[in-house]
């Protein structure tokens, strides 16, 4: 299998903030996900992509959907936080290794 993928990393909620849809209040959630590139079994991470929702209302918002600055700013805290597992490495250790190994051959 060659090609990307995204793969889970956490689930939260956006506090103090609301909906632009039904104004209820925290009940943003966003998903922050890895963005992975697999070579075979090699992963290599690309990046982190989010997803926003209203719990409420379950309206799903768009890259494109404007929202205010301080939410904004609390969904990239939350983003940022996110740790991609350590697995997702492998393909860089690998070919780290073989290039120590093809320099000392």
């Amino acid at each position: 299998m060659i090609g990307t993928s995204k793969r889970f990393i956490t689930e939260e909620i956006v506090k103090n903030s609301s909906c632009t849809h039904c104004n209820e209040q925290n009940t943003l959630m966003v998903k922050v996900f890895s963005k992975i590139f697999i070579l075979k079994i090699l992963p290599f991470v690309l990046g982190k992509s989010t997803e926003l929702s209203c719990s409420n209302c379950k309206k799903a918002y768009s890259t494109k959907d404007t929202l205010d600055a301080t939410t904004q700013r609390r969904i990239d805290i939350i983003k940022d936080d996110a740790q991609h597992a350590w697995f997702l490495y492998i393909g860089y250790v690998f070919i780290a290794v073989a290039m120590l190994a093809a320099m000392f051959k």
